[in-house]
């Protein structure tokens, strides 16, 4: 097993987590705070894609391939895309994230 080196003042709130009695353990406490800020973070993300799903009544992958064989470009489409492009990604990492960590809990 690997060990870290955790500076006192970042480890002080997870210790006072377990001390009031909200986890078991530091650990437990490690590992619910990054399960829940992915779930969190899945959410925000989700949101903000349905909003562009709504906008254009497409998925972004319908979208991204109708922008690409429009033959003329619409720039306010185009920003559009690059947002909801990184919120996709977002979204992928942030659930890449949460199935690592699901099999901790």
């Amino acid at each position: 097993m690997e060990t870290v080196e955790i500076p006192k003042d970042v480890w002080n709130p997870i210790s006072s987590l377990v001390h009031h009695g909200l986890f078991e353990n530091e650990r437990s406490a490690i590992i619910n705070i990054v399960h829940d800020l992915s779930l969190s973070k899945m959410k925000e993300y989700e949101l903000a894609m349905q909003e562009y799903e709504t906008k254009y009544g497409l998925v972004f992958e319908h979208f991204e391939q109708q922008l690409k064989d429009a033959e003329k470009e619409d720039f306010r489409k185009w920003d559009d895309y690059i947002e909801w492009k990184a919120y996709s990604k977002a979204y992928f990492y942030w659930s890449c994230v949460h199935k690592e960590i699901s099999p901790w809990l």
